[in-house]
């Protein structure tokens, strides 16, 4: 009996332990006001979420004054540069404040933080270096001796080992980056391979209503490399309309975020496009084997071969092939079908093309050359017994010489 509850007490234990242990980032900083514009950017961009799914964690909180500063500082700075920069307040390890005194005080100790986990981070800049110093406990940018250090201020709240809020006084930022208006077509620029899809994104506008899309449900875009695009004939695209061509591009793109461990767990998904919303039909549909996620458009294929871009509410991948939409395009994915291929003019009745250089041919209808043809015979027939009384003529002559040349003997 004893044993039994020992057991039962130990088995209270660790559920009380496990249910402590987690944690929900909003709800901590409701506690306290003067955090609520960090607070309500995290949970708007997402970033609360992916803090909630980690543990042993810091959140560098900055203050409404600080945030307010910044933002007027910075107007066009977009949604998703914003996620990033709250990213880069994010340590993946826990540091309460006797952590942080207890670091060493001759170097600097370089802690992760949740930015350089999307891919988007060049290098290690993903990382701070935080500073133990006499004066006080400073942390920056991976760059030692960073003149944009923040001072961290005070310890606001945590949970034991699993989170640890610290407000510092300034916002971090990471080397190199520019909190200038981003858009997707800077991100494309920036790889090289995916030129042709950028020209004509801004051929038909597309990049606008691309732009128009980041905020909200978000935006999921599939990039054909150029190479894709050189597989295509040149007529395919040009014999397609203005309409058509914005149709084409809108197809590229999915009504939501729909980042990349979602569509590897798609199974014959049929999905909805940005086209969808425009007409009928232009869905594509998702499977994933291997880890390897196929677009499936009814005409071809496409794989999904890098990600270019994810940051909640948008991401952008790149794919081997030109999805060509079954509303558009044939079978053969070379040509649109016929339906939308362009009419040649009718011919009129008089202007039939003229036959190509041939033999000469007799002039007239059948029935003179018929008729020629029986005359030329009989010419030929009269001149042919003419030749032959001219012989006959001769031989009389010559005979009649040789009996004269007798009797005159």
């Amino acid at each position: 009996m004893a044993s039994g509850r020992t057991a039962l007490v130990a088995s209270v234990l660790l559920s009380c332990i496990i249910v402590s242990s987690a944690f929900n980032v909003t709800t901590m900083l409701d506690k306290f006001p003067s955090f609520s514009e960090m607070n309500k950017l995290l949970s708007s961009s997402g970033v609360a979420e992916e803090i909630n799914s980690r543990k042993s964690l810091t959140l560098l909180a900055l203050s409404n004054d600080v945030l307010t500063a910044f933002t007027a500082s910075n107007p066009n700075v977009d949604a998703v540069k914003l996620a990033d920069l709250l990213r880069y307040h994010v340590l993946l390890q826990f540091l309460g404040m006797d952590d942080l005194k207890a670091l060493p005080t001759d170097n600097y100790t370089a802690v992760t933080t949740l930015y350089q986990t999307t891919g988007r981070a060049n290098d290690n800049d993903g990382f701070v270096n935080i500073y133990n110093l006499p004066s006080g406990i400073l942390v920056g940018p991976s760059v030692a001796g960073s003149s944009s250090n923040a001072t961290v201020a005070t310890n606001i709240t945590n949970e034991a080992f699993d989170i640890s809020i610290i407000q510092i006084n300034s916002i971090l930022t990471p080397v190199g980056f520019n909190t200038a208006t981003g858009d997707l077509i800077k991100v494309l620029e920036t790889f090289k391979d995916y030129t042709m899809f950028i020209s004509l994104l801004k051929d038909s506008g597309v990049d606008s209503i691309f732009a128009g899309r980041q905020t909200g449900g978000g935006i999921t875009v599939f990039a054909p490399t150029d190479s894709a695009f050189n597989g295509l004939t040149s007529a395919s695209l040009q014999a397609l309309s203005v309409t058509d061509l914005k149709l084409l591009m809108q197809y590229h793109a999915l009504t939501s975020y729909q980042p990349l461990d979602i569509l590897q767990n798609m199974v014959d998904s049929p999905v909805s496009t940005i086209a969808s919303t425009i007409a009928s039909g232009y869905l594509l549909n998702v499977s994933s084997a291997v880890m390897t996620v196929t677009l499936h458009t009814g005409v071809n294929d496409a794989k999904i071969i890098e990600t270019l871009y994810d940051a909640r509410p948008v991401t952008m991948f790149g794919i081997d092939a030109v999805l060509l939409p079954a509303e558009l395009f044939s079978k053969d994915a070379l040509v649109p079908t016929p339906a939308e291929a362009p009419v040649p003019e009718a011919s009129a009745p008089d202007a039939a093309p003229e036959a190509a250089p041939g033999p000469e041919k007799p002039a007239g209808s059948p029935a003179s050359v018929v008729k020629m043809s029986v005359a030329l015979s009989a010419v030929a027939m009269i001149a042919s017994s003419l030749v032959a009384a001219l012989r006959w003529s001769k031989q009389i002559t010559s005979v009649a010489g040789q009996v004269r040349n007798i009797q005159n003997r």
